[in-house]
């Protein structure tokens, strides 16, 4: 008997002992909250939203090559005479042993891109690439020789790029082609090369800057991961000098998906305080959305009369998107909600209304 019951105990324990090796580890992860640098650096990414507008600073993301042709046309126009002379002597030295030095070709390939001879450039780029008995480019040149297969228009051009590019062992020195090769998959909505670029980018991650983290987390967002962007989100949010590389709609995108990520993976205590800090800014579409979200969860929580003066406000804005349309059915769907509640005072039945 006594053996028995020495094995059911020895049972009852086993159990509770593989109960909390499976619960316990989730559980402690939930209440964990945002650490204090991660805070902070928000705090500091909010401040970058106060700063002008910035320009991109990699060539040629930003402008349309029709945009760059009409800016440019008198400083092409006298570089095109000048350059009649040079690329007849250009021609003639070709085959020139003493002529065909890499810096040389960069010269030329730099000049030809100059007057937006950009497949001129290109044929450039690749004699200087051979001029150094190499395929592969350095990092600086590798993003001057992306942007150029961009302005060609060429997307085979592109992609032969972008294979250079992720068929090289280590990616470190490659990062300003990196985010220029995410920037030009986004804006094409091309969902496969994209694929193939961030199942590369990945195994190297760790190694690369952030602003290649950036644009990675942008890209989960875009491809609709973001529990897996949020991890990515949370190291962003700890150093703010990104911002100096990032232009307002892309500040404004972090400080909105940070804690729009968090409240989607339950962390509600953690949203909220970043919503709080971000509802602020009421004169940024931001902060709006933050003080929309805030109402949200008041009226998850039953208190109607908190958020229905918040929807009424993203209700009237000037310019309504169409989740500040949505605002305003449910400022009316919670007038009507809290005229529910107050009459179920008078029967008990007004705890009904609490998450």
């Amino acid at each position: 008997m006594r053996s028995r019951q020495e094995y059911c105990l020895a049972t009852t324990l086993w159990i509770w002992i593989a109960f909390f090796a499976v619960f316990q580890g989730s559980l402690v992860f939930a209440a964990e909250g945002l650490s204090r640098a991660e805070l902070l650096g928000y705090s500091q990414w909010l401040q970058a939203l106060h700063g002008p507008e910035s320009k991109t600073a990699l060539y040629p993301i930003g402008l349309t090559q029709t945009t760059i042709e009409n800016e440019s046309y008198d400083r092409r126009l006298s570089a095109a005479r000048a350059l009649i002379t040079y690329d007849e002597s250009i021609g003639r030295a070709w085959n020139s042993t003493d002529f065909a030095t890499e810096i040389q070709c960069l010269n030329n390939a730099r000049a030809s891109r100059e007057i937006l001879d950009y497949r001129q450039a290109m044929r450039w780029y690749r004699t200087a690439a051979r001029a150094r008995g190499s395929l592969n480019s350095n990092g600086e040149i590798a993003r001057e020789m992306f942007a150029t297969a961009i302005m060609i228009g060429d997307s085979l051009q592109v992609l032969e790029e972008m294979l250079n590019m992720v068929g090289m062992p280590q990616l470190e020195d490659r990062s300003d082609a990196i985010v220029l090769a995410y920037r030009h998959y986004l804006s094409q909505r091309d969902d496969k090369n994209l694929g193939h670029l961030m199942e590369k980018v990945d195994t190297q991650l760790d190694d690369l800057p952030l602003e290649v983290h950036y644009w990675h987390a942008f890209s989960l967002s875009y491809l609709s991961r973001g529990s897996e962007a949020l991890p990515l989100l949370k190291t962003i949010a700890r150093d703010a000098r990104l911002t100096d590389k990032l232009n307002r709609d892309q500040i404004a995108w972090f400080v909105r998906a940070l804690p729009d990520y968090l409240y989607l993976q339950d962390r509600r205590h953690d949203a909220l305080r970043l919503y709080r800090l971000l509802a602020v800014r009421e004169d940024l579409d931001v902060g709006r959305w933050a003080r929309f979200q805030i109402a949200n969860d008041l009226l998850l929580d039953g208190l109607y009369e908190a958020a229905e003066p918040l929807l009424q406000e993203a209700c009237n804005a000037a310019e309504p998107t169409g989740w500040q349309l949505r605002a305003c059915e449910l400022a009316g769907t919670v007038a009507a909600m809290n005229e529910v509640k107050k009459e179920g005072v008078r029967y008990g039945t007004d705890g009904l209304h609490v998450r």
